[in-house]
């Protein structure tokens, strides 16, 4: 067995009768332990959380909208990036009013057979209320909450304010329609109280401009690029980022934000090693004298003591990986045990009815490299001072 190793692994064995060196050592483990735990969970509940706001928000709304554009088919080769379907599409801000109230809404006009590939629309409310949008019937599916504010039921009239353009463009003027709500989607977003639907045919006279083309795409973050090339060949393009990005990117920061601070309690426990390790090299002075003594060079008596915080950094990180990962798996059963012993739920009055949870293998190997080096790193301070103690004066004066 080499030396080094066998000489680590009995200060290692020693270290639980030291007193509060081994009190210094054992809350390090568990800092690290639960900072590995802690960031496993929340990373993954932040994930969960931006996987289901981008299900529920942009698997609903446009990713790329080509307004105005003419003819049936858009003139450019879109076969890069990857995308999903091309339908016709249409978009009108209107007043949506009833006996009970008004809201501002914003229509998007569709055709209902071609929309189970473009969105999840359809998954949101029952078939028979989608397929009540006929054309030539100025039906309309209105958000869930939209419904309830304004206290319709299917069947019922409502009045439908458009602002109209004049000619100029310089003025606007009111244009109402009637319009007869069908029923209602739930996608459990703010959509809820912001959308509407009908048919694009009945939609499209209404605001009597013409309408363009709507492209879903197989990865979302493609949006900008397919943009870039639809402006470029002359088409006036929005895409989801325009309206959405900055909410997404402020959702993306605050995960890592969240990963930031919780690397400090890390950072913490590792610095709790320094700590250990320092007291074991000044308890054994004489000891590292003796090996020096005895033809032991200054790189080994380093890598003595940088095994020992590395034993300490790889189990606690191994410990934290053992009970964080299945941990993050279950955080919506757990926190549903939580939850039944307070009396509340802790995502009441959210959209949600359960915290969401997504683990992805990416984020685990970042928090074990990160944590492990951290670890590794505050090692090295007090191993190089044990490796620099002079044989010859400590000898000398112990």
């Amino acid at each position: 067995m080499n030396l080094t190793l066998f000489i680590s692994g009995r200060y290692l064995g020693r270290r639980s009768g030291r007193g509060f060196a081994s009190v210094v050592t054992t809350v390090s483990f568990l800092g690290i332990v639960l900072g590995v735990v802690a960031l496993l969970v929340v990373v993954s509940v932040m994930n969960g959380f931006d996987r289901e706001l981008k299900s529920r928000i942009l698997g609903a709304v446009p990713h790329v909208v080509v307004h105005a554009a003419e003819g049936d088919n858009l003139q450019i080769d879109l076969s890069d990036p990857a995308i999903r379907a091309i339908t016709p599409f249409q978009e009108a801000n209107v007043l949506v009013a009833s006996a009970r109230g008004s809201q501002l809404i914003a229509v998007y006009g569709l055709q209902p057979g071609l929309e189970a590939d473009a969105s999840r629309l359809p998954e949101a409310m029952d078939k028979r209320v989608f397929t009540a949008l006929t054309p030539g019937g100025n039906n309309l599916i209105l958000g869930e909450s939209v419904a309830r504010r304004l206290g319709l039921r299917p069947g019922d009239d409502v009045n439908v304010l458009l602002p109209v353009p004049s000619a100029s463009g310089r003025t606007l003027r009111p244009k109402l329609a009637r319009a007869t709500f069908v029923g209602s989607f739930s996608l459990g977003s703010e959509l809820d109280y912001q959308l509407g639907l009908m048919h694009l045919e009945d939609l499209t006279p209404l605001i009597d401009q013409p309408h363009g083309f709507r492209i879903t795409l197989d990865d979302i973050y493609d949006a900008p690029k397919l943009s870039m090339l639809l402006r470029q060949a002359g088409y006036r393009v929005e895409d989801w980022t325009g309206r959405y990005g900055d909410f997404f990117a402020t959702v993306q920061m605050e995960k890592i934000m969240m990963f930031i601070v919780l690397t400090f309690v890390i950072a913490v426990a590792s610095f709790s090693i320094v700590a250990g390790l320092s007291m074991l090299v000044d308890a054994k002075r004489r000891e590292i004298a003796v090996l020096r003594t005895m033809g032991m060079p200054e790189p080994e008596v380093l890598k003595l003591f940088f095994l020992q915080g590395c034993v300490i950094t790889l189990v606690g990180v191994g410990v934290g990986l053992l009970v964080g990962v299945p941990l993050s798996f279950y955080v919506p059963e757990v926190m549903g045990v939580v939850e039944s012993f307070l009396g509340f739920s802790i995502v009441e009055g959210t959209y949600f009815d359960r915290i969401p949870t997504d683990p992805r293998l990416a984020d685990i190997v970042v928090i074990t490299f990160v944590t492990t080096s951290i670890g590794a790193l505050a090692t090295l301070q007090p191993a190089r001072r044990a490796a620099r103690l002079s044989p010859v004066q400590v000898l000398r004066y112990e």
